[in-house]
């Protein structure tokens, strides 16, 4: 056997690993939701690790491996969130992702996410009659609802086509750089952060979860917000400030918050949201991603990422210092 590589999470077709196995790798798939301790144990003698679990790869368990461990290869592309970056950039282990795999997917959910809690679809689940009271409870269609989008990359610009494209929605945008041919092609507007919460119906947060962007969507981007506003996060959960999120519950500037994924179990401020507002908060446990055919492409791509590496080779999916190579 040329080494050891660890698989985690659950939800992929295990044959896909086979290439892995056919070019002498024993390949380890232990149970799902790694505490710290058992990710360091298992990551014994690893020469490589296909994280698609939930488990935190910490400085420790890391640094616990580098004697072996060569590549990390991330499914997805939330890297930041599950991965010490800069402790395995110190210990010379690469680290790849899969940008691009889950585009659609993740698009496809979230434009989901928007008509259902647009159309409040969830809130006629079990009856055989409408219930309305009057025409102010009827909802709105897409085309006249105002669409804003935190972050234009390549799922946020997916997410936009869509809406522009069968919904004919009015859609803005925020993101750190101007997208000035998408907003030709797809007739949006480009707005600062604040000034898109108050003109949006519905605000989208579709930007990486990372030091830069934990708690962007604050205090001052969702007092801006106008009331009743649909807030959908299919990002990460630490992008929202969860104390913003909450005054503003409260205060009925957003009516409804959707959610992939939600903040941990530890967290007081996400207890409390779904304490008391509980019926206006649909969270789903980070599945956007998961449709078959992402996570085969996913899959396919941290495979090849593995094999590259482990070959001696560079690898145009590597993040982080990403012109190494593993040392022999």
């Amino acid at each position: 056997m040329k080494g050891t590589i660890l698989v985690t999470g659950t939800g992929f077709d295990a044959g896909r690993l086979k290439l892995l196995q056919a070019r002498g790798y024993d390949v380890r798939q232990p149970s799902p939701l790694l505490t710290e301790e058992q990710l360091t144990r298992e990551l014994k003698d690893v020469v490589a690790y296909l994280h698609g679990g939930e488990e935190y790869a910490t400085r420790a368990a890391l640094e616990s491996a580098k004697a072996t461990l060569k590549v990390v290869a991330f499914l997805g592309v939330g890297y930041e969130t599950f991965v010490d970056v800069a402790a395995a950039d110190d210990l010379k282990i690469v680290v790849t992702s899969t940008p691009g795999a889950a585009r659609d997917s993740v698009a496809t959910f979230t434009v989901a996410q928007i008509l259902n809690a647009n159309l409040r679809i969830f809130q006629q689940f079990g009856n055989r009659y409408p219930d309305w009271d009057s025409a102010d409870e009827l909802p709105y269609e897409l085309s006249a609802r105002n669409v804003g989008i935190v972050g234009m990359g390549v799922i946020g610009s997916r997410i936009a086509e869509m809406l522009r494209g069968a919904f004919d929605a009015n859609v803005a945008y925020y993101s750190r750089s101007r997208k000035k041919r998408l907003e030709r092609t797809l007739g949006m507007g480009f707005m600062d952060l604040p000034d898109l919460a108050e003109w949006s119906d519905i605000l989208v947060v579709m930007v990486p979860g990372n030091a830069s962007t934990t708690s962007m969507i604050s205090d001052g981007v969702l007092g801006r917000a106008r009331p009743g506003t649909i807030l959908i996060n299919t990002a990460r959960p630490s992008v929202v400030d969860p104390a913003a999120l909450y005054a503003s519950m409260k205060a009925d500037r957003v009516r409804l918050a959707v959610f992939d994924g939600f903040y941990g179990k530890d967290s007081e401020a996400a207890a409390r949201l779904l304490r008391d507002f509980g019926g206006r908060m649909l969270v789903t446990g980070h599945v956007a991603s998961h449709t078959r055919q992402a996570m085969d492409r996913m899959l396919d791509q941290a495979v090849a990422s593995i094999e590259n590496l482990l070959s001696g080779n560079a690898d145009r999916y590597a993040v982080g210092a990403a012109d190494r190579i593993p040392e022999p």
